[in-house]
């Protein structure tokens, strides 16, 4: 799928990729990242992962997700998470997450089974307490996402439709 990042500097939008990750190319913590992503793939039944790749750079991934069908019918979003050097200021480029997270509930609209269909769960859960607290609320605000218990949240409806047109349809 193709999309548009900010990089930072310059100030540019510019041509990104979603597509599938091969095992061999999925970020690990050896390179810096949270995750093992392709250890993680492996261990998650019914998931896929994707990477997202500025097309003038196509071999350095801006950002990962993993999408799991739970019961093959759940659309979960299991694991996102945005290149190093994308988290901490200066960023190399933005809209990466927005981008992923948006993908990932267009996703949940195509596979979703039932009254899963456009409803698109995650967990988010952090060692600290006052960390998730704040990612929680970031994923509030900058998602739409709703917290539906401890550690549960949903992305869905016009929130999900709102992603889509912001990360996935800008021109």
């Amino acid at each position: 799928m193709n999309v548009k990042i900010l990089r930072v500097k310059p100030s540019e939008l510019v041509n990104a990729t979603i597509r599938k990750g091969q095992a061999n190319e999925l970020p690990s913590m050896q390179q810096n990242w949270r995750f093992n992503f392709d250890k993680l793939n492996k261990k998650l039944p019914n998931s896929t992962s994707y990477v997202l790749v500025a097309d003038e750079e196509p071999d350095e991934i801006q950002g990962c997700l993993i999408f799991q069908m739970k019961d093959k019918s759940v659309p979960y979003m299991a694991y996102v998470e945005v290149a190093p050097n994308n988290r901490t200021d200066p960023k190399k480029y933005k809209y990466v997450a927005g981008c992923l997270i948006a993908f990932a509930y267009k996703q949940s609209l195509i596979l979703g089974k039932g009254d899963y269909k456009g409803l698109l769960s995650f967990d988010v859960q952090e060692e600290n307490t006052d960390d998730q607290l704040k990612l929680m609320v970031m994923y509030c605000r900058d998602y739409k996402a709703v917290r539906v218990d401890e550690t549960t949240m949903y992305i869905m409806d016009d929130a999900g439709d709102e992603l889509v047109e912001k990360y996935l349809k800008r021109k």
